[in-house]
């Protein structure tokens, strides 16, 4: 079981980069923070618990980071393109619960996928010496494309295209479980990131936002020459360059220890590329899948994810017909064994610790919660929440509109409305009497 640290209070970031988690368990407004995660380029990372007692289930914290909550332009879109990832609920997009505010600080919660990303996953097997195997990749490719199928067709309560693209489709944002399902993160947050010009440092790898080379060489001309439009098809350019490395295990464009930006700027807009026969002969027939996805033209590449999906289902179906997430999982859970033993044992010590010793703290920070998108909640959650709502439960605004009201504004608002009524009710009385 957790041991209880010293009092935190919501808010408090003594513990923000410095790999130290003896401030942990804390509250976080109605979340309570229970292991740190990781620190990347938009964000802090941690499992948490909800507040609420009976509500069992894990999520990840994702706190942005303070260089990007600076940035006021950045934090609206942050916020409008949130309130969207909130509605996308498909099985291979990882689903975001909550958008909303402790503080000073901004979050997300987000589901917890028990297992690795796919940059972790494709260095672990670098590192090895060994390569993703084939039918595993094109079945993670198609899971993908799939999941953006999803995303890019929804429409609004109009039925109009919201037209969402995720504008950072690569390794990082690719979660797989270790029971083999396959989510895509990130939806929302990476293309407000991208849009703000932000070029904070990335995650473990050295992958950065925007000017570093790992994201650029998942990027489509269009996003690095300005003055094209991006659409859709930009992150099939970017699952096209994910197919290609988890094919060969080879990144389509090596990194160098100081890359030349213009360089691979001209051959990405050039269609300057390897393909999966240039590194393994025996990869020749999938030639065709990665040339298409990288074309320079939008117009020439796949015009929807779904068609992408159907090839990829096409060269799987005629590799390994029968290859499913099981196969998957067992395979990712060979390669991380320790990994995924530990992560076991930490979910179940995480999953049954008694949070009621945090109680007071949470109920203290819950007033700190300001909440801009809340995804649907099963019923006998949401009921519990309004049962809550004496107890300072969290606030729900619409972000166009200014702080919400506090309770002594409720509470001078309700005496005018009493005295005005005693005073209607006295003048009636004095008609109906003849006074």
């Amino acid at each position: 079981m957790l041991t209880r640290p010293p009092m935190a209070t919501a808010g408090d970031t003594s513990d923000r980069g410095d790999g130290s988690e003896s401030a942990l368990p804390r509250a976080f407004g109605r979340y309570l923070l229970m292991e740190r995660l990781s620190q990347g380029g938009m964000g802090e990372l941690f499992v948490a618990r909800h507040g609420l007692s009976g509500f069992e289930k894990l999520v990840v914290i994702k706190k942005v980071l303070p260089d990007l909550v600076a940035d006021e332009g950045f934090i609206r879109r942050f916020i409008d393109e949130a309130q969207v990832a909130v509605v996308l609920q498909h099985a291979n997009i990882a689903q975001v619960f909550e958008v909303g505010r402790v503080g000073q600080e901004y979050f997300l919660a987000m589901e917890y996928v028990e297992g690795r990303d796919l940059r972790r996953t494709l260095d672990a097997l670098h590192a090895s010496g060994e390569r993703m195997p084939t039918d595993a990749a094109l079945y993670v490719a198609r899971e993908v494309a799939t999941g953006l199928s999803y995303a890019h067709r929804r429409t609004d309560s109009a039925g109009e295209p919201l037209k969402l693209v995720h504008c950072d489709v690569s390794p990082p944002n690719v979660m797989m479980s270790f029971e083999g399902e396959t989510k895509v993160i990130d939806f929302g947050i990476a293309s407000s990131v991208l849009r703000s010009g932000y070029s904070g440092e990335g995650g473990t790898d050295g992958e950065s936002q925007g000017k570093g080379f790992g994201k650029y060489g998942y990027m489509a001309p269009e996003q690095i020459i300005k003055g094209r439009a991006i659409d859709h098809r930009t992150d099939l350019y970017a699952l096209g360059v994910i197919l290609f490395e988890m094919l060969t295990g080879e990144r389509l464009y090596t990194p160098a220890s100081q890359p030349d930006f213009r360089e691979l700027a001209r051959k990405v807009a050039r269609g300057e590329h390897a393909l999966p026969s240039d590194i393994d002969a025996s990869l020749a027939e999938f030639d065709d899948l990665v040339r298409r996805a990288l074309e320079p033209d939008p117009a020439d590449r796949y015009q929807s994810a779904a068609e992408f999906r159907d090839a990829l289902q096409h060269a799987l179906v005629s590799l390994s017909p029968t290859y499913t997430q099981d196969q998957l999982g067992g395979y990712l859970r060979g390669v991380f064994a320790e990994e995924a033993a530990r992560q076991r044992r930490v979910r179940d010590e995480l999953e049954h610790t008694d949070i009621g010793e945090w109680a007071p703290e949470l109920r203290t920070a819950s007033p700190s919660t300001v909440s801009f998108a809340l995804a649907s909640l099963p019923e006998w959650v949401a009921a519990a929440e309004s049962g809550r709502r004496e107890d300072h439960a969290t606030r729900i605004v619409d972000p166009a509109s200014g702080p919400p009201a506090g309770r002594g504004s409720w509470a001078l608002l309700g005496g005018v409305v009493g005295a005005a009524i005693a005073v209607l009710a006295v003048v009636l009385w004095s008609l109906v009497s003849g006074g």
